[in-house]
């Protein structure tokens, strides 16, 4: 049988299988939820809510993707086919532009219902469900993650989206009076920007909004999202020479560089900085910096510029891996997660024997619905399903998980569990980022700190204070310094992006609404009084988030599983849309020695490589963001 009658038959069993294992969970789900099941229905469960999901809950905003966009030119070839190019263009070598630096966000609902409704942006006054519905009273820890789980995902969150706002000084904004406990007058925000371009009919009534990074999972965030940006992250800013053996850019004592201007750190991406994401942009710049030195000793012809490219590769993938079969199964910790994650990283076969054997019977396997399972993304064919890759609006909205941050921050010695200082968040932003190390404490202390400290819950009241009025450095065009209710914010930015409120959400996500205010508030019957009189006894008003706060959650969750449906759907296409995690692979690509890094390494491999002295640490801890071992002195 030829490979083509082969890929055309096998097409068909899988569409086939596809429909069974829908249609079986439909029935099984009228009289239990999937996250009630045994452990290994709820993964086949999880698995028919993917395939549901990939077929409704895909919606393109974009236009022409084959001509390169302003400030985003294409990479010369042949060397493209073996790079991620600064601002991700060429990844998808049919449609070049898909994906890269200021393409369209995308949807998971339909976008003839995205379109805001201008009439209700205030309503209820999003200072006052701020102050009133998610302000924190007593903080409420997640007591099965550790801090590093919240700097984490901002993290990535900074690698993935960046909506454009209109400038400040525009006219284009929003005017929020006081309201609530909200102490200044007012708060004023840009507008985000619509796209102006019109690239489809649908583009005046449903606005589409450009995002500032390439969508791709590129690490854009260490490493720049031009090919200007990337080459000084790589420049000694003293002598202007680009440094040896591929390596980024620190100073001698292991540090990102400074802006002499700002007095942050430099880095790929620096907003919203503080002292977790300074551990991590100066771990993976480490990280990188050892791919580096490892692909110089064992590839003995590649050049400086080659060993950067083979290792951001590197460095892309293991955070890709991270984030996949780490950080997603601590977050969510129900006994599905575990083995429906190593499915997308490794496959079944992963889960139960290995990464290493997993690869080895990948390149064996025709490509099919059964490799993708039985040996993960990784090797398998590109897929973007139906809709050109990109991220999307309500993507954005689910990971809103400002209640991971907590109020203070002990920093401790990493030998003795002794008390370095407590610090307030605000105290460790922005450029007072590094306020630990000149009071005595070192990187290690820092992570460690970080490892032994929970995050806050995702839940209802329990949104930091300091992010509820959080002045943001002064801005670089107009001088003008904005103070902030983040949470007010994410309320109105929902809102004017056509998000559906919570109801509406689940209806499109085909979860059943809520019917009542008791269903939503779960055991808390003062709560549901309060829902009803802020949104004046219209369930169908209530927003998204405050829906998704509220939310009842599955057991091990720490987030709702009304989230967990985009996130089912959105974290596998990041892996199966892009090629360098799915048909390139490859030896080829990446290098022998560079694949064997990566399955060799995971974050805790990462912290100890360059943190040795933090092993004693890790005892008897299963996942590094869970909290670790604390000292004894």
């Amino acid at each position: 049988m030829s490979e083509k009658t082969y890929s055309k038959k096998s097409g068909i069993l899988a569409r086939l299988f596809e429909g069974l294992l829908v249609d079986t969970f439909h029935l099984i789900n009228r009289y239990i939820e999937w996250h009630r099941l045994p452990k290994w229905l709820g993964v086949a469960n999880l698995a028919a809510f993917r395939v549901e999901l990939r077929k409704y809950n895909l919606h393109d905003t974009d236009g022409n993707l084959t001509q390169p966009k302003t400030d985003c030119p294409f990479h010369s070839m042949p060397a493209a086919l073996k790079m991620r190019t600064a601002s991700g263009t060429q990844n998808d070598l049919q449609y070049p532009v898909m994906g890269c630096r200021g393409s369209r966000l995308g949807r998971n609902v339909p976008r003839g219902i995205t379109a805001p409704d201008l009439s209700k942006l205030m309503t209820p006054d999003p200072l006052l469900i701020s102050q009133r519905l998610m302000a924190r009273e007593k903080f409420i820890p997640a007591t099965s993650l550790n801090l590093l789980a919240a700097a984490w995902i901002q993290f990535q969150v900074h690698d993935w989206f960046a909506h454009e706002n209109e400038d400040m000084d525009a006219g284009k904004d929003f005017h929020l009076p006081k309201a609530g406990d909200w102490k200044a007058s007012e708060m004023v925000i840009p507008k985000t920007k619509p796209d102006p371009e019109v690239l489809t009919p649908l583009d005046g009534q449903y606005p589409a909004y450009r995002n500032k990074n390439p969508q791709w999972w590129d690490s854009s965030q260490v490493y720049g999202e031009t090919e200007e940006e990337t080459l000084s992250l790589r420049t000694d800013p003293a002598t202007r020479q680009v440094c040896p053996s591929g390596h980024l850019y620190l100073t001698d004592g292991g540090f990102l560089p400074v802006d002499p201007v700002g007095g942050g750190a430099v880095s790929g991406f620096t907003s919203n900085w503080w002292l977790g994401l300074e551990i991590l942009h100066t771990l993976f710049a480490k990280e990188h910096n050892a791919i580096c030195d490892h692909l110089k000793a064992s590839e003995l012809l590649l050049t400086d510029d080659e060993i950067f490219e083979k290792a951001r590769l590197v460095n892309c993938a293991i955070m890709a891996k991270i984030h996949t079969v780490e950080w997603t199964p601590g977050i969510l910790g129900h006994p599905a997660m575990k083995p429906g994650m190593d499915a997308n990283w490794m496959g079944l076969l992963g889960h139960w024997f290995g990464e290493g054997l997993a690869r080895k019977i990948a390149g064996f396997l025709p490509n099919s619905f059964a490799k993708e399972v039985l040996t993960g993304a990784p090797l398998s064919e590109t897929d973007h399903h139906g809709a050109p890759y990109c991220l999307t609006e309500e993507f954005n909205t689910v990971y809103r998980l400002h209640p991971l941050m907590p109020d203070r921050v002990e920093i401790r010695k990493h030998e003795t569990n002794g008390e370095i200082n407590s610090y307030e968040l605000i105290d460790i932003a922005f450029e007072k980022a590094r306020a630990p190390f000149v009071d005595g404490a070192d990187m290690d202390d820092a992570i460690y700190s970080f490892g032994i400290a929970n995050p806050g819950a995702i839940t209802i009241k329990n949104y930091p204070g300091f992010l509820r009025e959080l002045k943001l450095p002064a801005d670089s065009k107009t001088g003008k310094v904005q103070i902030l209710d983040l949470a007010a914010v994410d309320i109105l930015r929902d809102r004017e992006r056509g998000v559906p409120r919570y109801n509406e959400f689940r209806r499109q996500l085909r979860k059943k609404p809520v019917t009542s205010w008791q269903e939503l508030a779960g055991v808390r019957p003062e709560l549901a009084a309060e829902l009803e009189m802020l949104y004046n006894g219209d369930l169908e008003a209530v927003d998204t988030l405050v829906g998704m706060f509220c939310e009842p959650l599955p057991v091990g969750f720490g987030f709702s599983d009304t989230a967990f449906r985009i996130f089912i759907l959105m974290a596998s296409r990041r892996l199966k849309s892009d090629r360098f995690f799915t048909s390139d692979y490859t030896q080829d690509v990446y290098t022998k020695a560079g694949l064997e890094w990566i399955r060799a390494t995971g974050m805790k491999e990462v912290i100890l490589r360059h943190h040795p002295s933090l092993e004693p640490a890790f005892k008897d801890v299963t996942n590094p963001f869970a909290p670790w071992r604390k000292a004894t002195g």
